[in-house]
């Protein structure tokens, strides 16, 4: 009796209020399983803790080691910034982007090799399905065709000449999937390039942005990281912490730019299998006009931003140039009679 009674004022300390003696079994079962909960909580497995890490993790801790390993290169080698910049540019963009540049053109021929086999697929397949359309329609104009035949061969002779052309060119981009892929060049290879191309030119413009301390649009009040920026220019740009006040640079990116874009459209161009309907532009006239306004937009952006910004788009725009031209000389995407100039 004692011990029920002194159960009992224990269990009454610890929820607040008398409860009867046959809830007892269900306030202790409720108590064993929010300890049972904590000690849950305690023991947090180890793969939620690494997706906390993961998600807790600084991204710009990348750039920092970007602009730590450049300030580390230059005291090391005593190269002055203008010179480090480009020679820097150059090196990333070989050991980076020209392999890939490789590869992809050399993906990029054999999927020139194949294009002619893909564009004789499609009057064939017209011409057969047409020829089925025919058939169908003859079918249904004899008169001892059976009920449940005519059912079926209705909606291919009702075919109109436009879904004759859908439907034959979703056939020929099947077999194209098919053929490319047993080649192992499947066309979303193709964008392996720019997804390792553009974060390193992100990469490396934030960086050039924090070693020069671009943070806003006054030149006054920002601090490089690096002092010896301020000196180590040369010509005309001493002082690559600000902008190019005789607005050189701007000419000179946007003169590189636009020949890099023209001589790249110019060799898709000359790949055509298929002559260009003079008034019908494609996706990819679209693309390069949308390639040459990005050129006003970074010519603006250039006139405000500091030097070395400035300075690493020039180099990299000037490798991708180089690149192209060496490209089409080396591993040309396919042979064409027309010429280029």
């Amino acid at each position: 009796m004692i011990a029920r009674s002194a159960a009992r004022y224990n269990l009454t300390h610890r929820c607040g209020s008398i409860l009867p003696f046959q809830l007892q079994p269900q306030i202790l079962l409720q108590l064993q399983q929010q300890q049972q909960q904590q000690q849950q909580t305690l023991h947090v497995p180890l793969q939620f803790t690494q997706v906390r890490q993961l998600s807790s993790f600084d991204h710009n801790a990348i750039i920092t080691g970007f602009t730590e390993s450049f300030q580390t290169i230059h005291e090391y080698t005593h190269l002055p910034w203008w010179a480090l910049i480009p020679l820097s540019t150059f090196a990333l963009r070989s050991v980076w982007t020209l392999p890939l540049a490789i590869m992809q053109r050399k993906r990029i021929q054999k999927q020139s090799s194949l294009k002619p086999i893909v564009s004789a697929l499609g009057p064939v397949l017209k011409m057969n399905l047409a020829k089925r359309v025919q058939q169908a329609k003859t079918l249904l104009q004899k008169p001892e065709t059976e009920d449940h035949t005519r059912a079926a061969q209705a909606p291919l002779a009702n075919m109109t000449y436009e879904q004759i052309l859908l439907l034959s060119t979703k056939e020929v981009r099947k077999r194209q999937k098919v053929l490319f892929k047993k080649h192992g060049v499947q066309i979303w290879k193709n964008f392996l390039l720019p997804a390792c191309q553009i974060p390193l030119w992100i990469i490396m413009s934030l960086t050039m942005r924090d070693l020069s301390g671009w943070s806003s649009w006054d030149n006054i009040h920002n601090k490089a990281l690096d002092p010896s920026l301020y000196t180590e220019g040369c010509l005309w740009f001493q002082d690559l912490t600000i902008a190019d006040l005789a607005h050189i640079f701007p000419v000179i990116l946007g003169i590189i730019s636009l020949c890099n874009i023209e001589w790249t459209f110019k060799t898709l161009e000359l790949s055509r299998l298929t002559q260009k309907l003079k008034y019908r532009p494609t996706l990819t006239d679209a693309v390069a006009n949308f390639s040459r306004l990005s050129i006003v937009f970074m010519m603006a952006i250039s006139i405000h931003a500091p030097a070395a910004l400035t300075l690493y788009w020039i180099s990299s725009q000037f490798f991708s140039l180089i690149q192209n031209i060496w490209l089409d000389l080396k591993i040309p995407i396919t042979y064409s009679p027309k010429k280029r100039f």
